[in-house]
């Protein structure tokens, strides 16, 4: 079974890393809420790299209308969420768009579902001056992934991590989005990974449909 991507996800989320905390003046306040769901957007589009709708799992059907609609749709997402000084804001729609254009005609690399599962914040710190704050959380994510396989057929992955982050958030354009983060951790759950796949009945498939309604059969919980 294929594991560039949970390759390209830890990749990718560390080019995000930034070296030491951020500081902030911890109070109460009524925008930490409005932090708490974007840096959970943030999160949750960063699981959402290449994700498109088809009939046979590959973008080779699509339209180029079709093809830039979801382009731009996860563009606008990563503007919304991510600073303009993040590094990741372009990488990520550099990759998004590989995959659209590139990757997902030449094969299927199909995210049949993906993003946060839950979040669970221990400290959401807002500074004086109401433009910076710090975030302390816990996410689990994961990615249900339906790929072409060496042998040519399609195979089933579903990774789920969980993610222990301090991050600076920074209000930009009147909205919090996501400048860096400080520190993470990162754990596997490959046992869990193992269960999903004894539940789908992981094997190879000879057709999308089936692959597809194997992957949707899949419960993170």
């Amino acid at each position: 079974m294929k594991q560039w991507k949970r390759a390209l996800a830890v990749s990718l989320v560390s080019a995000c890393l930034i070296g030491g905390t951020a500081w902030a003046d911890t109070q109460t306040s009524p925008e930490a809420e409005a932090v708490k769901e974007a840096f959970i957007g943030s999160q949750e589009i960063s699981y959402q790299i290449g994700q498109f709708e088809s009939e046979n799992g590959k973008t080779d059907l699509l339209t180029e209308q079709q093809l830039q609609a979801y382009i731009d749709a996860f563009d606008a997402k990563m503007d919304q969420y991510y600073a303009e000084s993040n590094v990741c804001r372009q990488t990520y729609k550099e990759t998004n768009e590989k995959i659209l254009r590139e990757i997902g005609k030449r094969e299927v690399s199909y995210l049949a579902d993906g993003g946060v599962l839950d979040c669970t914040f221990s400290n959401v710190s807002i500074s004086e001056d109401g433009q910076t704050a710090t975030v302390k959380a816990v996410c689990r994510v994961w990615g249900n992934w339906i790929e072409t396989n060496d042998n040519g057929k399609l195979e089933i992955s579903a990774p789920i991590n969980q993610n222990t982050m301090t991050a600076t958030m920074v209000k930009e354009d009147g909205l919090w989005k996501l400048q860096h983060i400080d520190e993470m951790q990162v754990e596997f759950a490959a046992h869990a990974t193992d269960e999903l796949g004894d539940q789908a009945g992981l094997t190879e498939y000879e057709t999308f449909d089936e692959a597809l309604a194997a992957a949707n059969s899949l419960n993170p919980d």
